[in-house]
């Protein structure tokens, strides 16, 4: 068991820090992007977190679980489909970037409307579940991308790979990205909500 788990955690360093770049370049992005954005996109983006703010808490919570996960999960399963074709990479790059972009744009849009208290909010709209999903994400991407270079030296330089043992991986790594993502979704839908109503109520 010992073994399994020092060789799921072995991941390719390269990769990863290259994807953790990728992410830390979306938090940027995202965290200065309010700034660019015209007077009538700023008070659309007001209204929407007044809305959100005003009507939470009035969402069916089973219909807010089963949306959470399905999104979530079709993240999980693009990118591990995207591993086993040859046009995965910049694909997997990207949806690292929006998210990563969307994490930080959020907190970025409390901020903008509530000031001090918007970073508060912010922050427990957005975690730990969301940097939870980041991470599971990134995990999958990595294995992702290395199956991807796998494939396209079988083909181009017609390399030969044990892929039985790498499929293997995968799938495990796929299964435990699953798990993580409905446990934290769950966290999302009945936790998150409760801290965030007294947080909102107290301040």
């Amino acid at each position: 068991m010992k073994k399994v788990i020092n060789r799921l955690l072995n991941v390719d360093k390269k990769t990863l820090l290259f994807l953790i770049i990728i992410c830390i370049i979306g938090i940027i992005t995202g965290s200065i992007f309010m700034t660019v954005l015209n007077n009538s996109d700023k008070s659309t983006i007001v209204e929407s977190i007044d809305r959100f703010i005003n009507e939470y808490g009035t969402i069916n919570p089973k219909l807010d679980l089963i949306n959470n996960i399905i999104v979530n999960l079709l993240y999980i399963v693009i990118i591990w489909i995207l591993g086993i074709s040859i046009i995965g990479i910049p694909i997997v790059i990207f949806l690292l970037f929006i998210k990563s972009f969307l994490i930080s744009f959020t907190i970025s849009s409390f901020i903008m409307k509530y000031k001090t208290k918007g970073i508060i909010y912010g922050i427990i709209y957005n975690l730990p579940h969301q940097v939870i999903y980041l991470i599971s994400y990134m995990y999958l991407g990595v294995y992702s991308i290395i199956l991807s270079k796998h494939i396209i030296d079988c083909i181009i330089h017609k390399k030969t790979i044990d892929f039985k043992k790498i499929i293997n991986r995968y799938l495990l790594i796929f299964v435990l990205c699953i798990i993580t993502v409905i446990i934290t979704t769950l966290y999302e839908t009945y936790v998150m909500p409760l801290i965030l109503k007294k947080i909102i109520n107290m301040l």
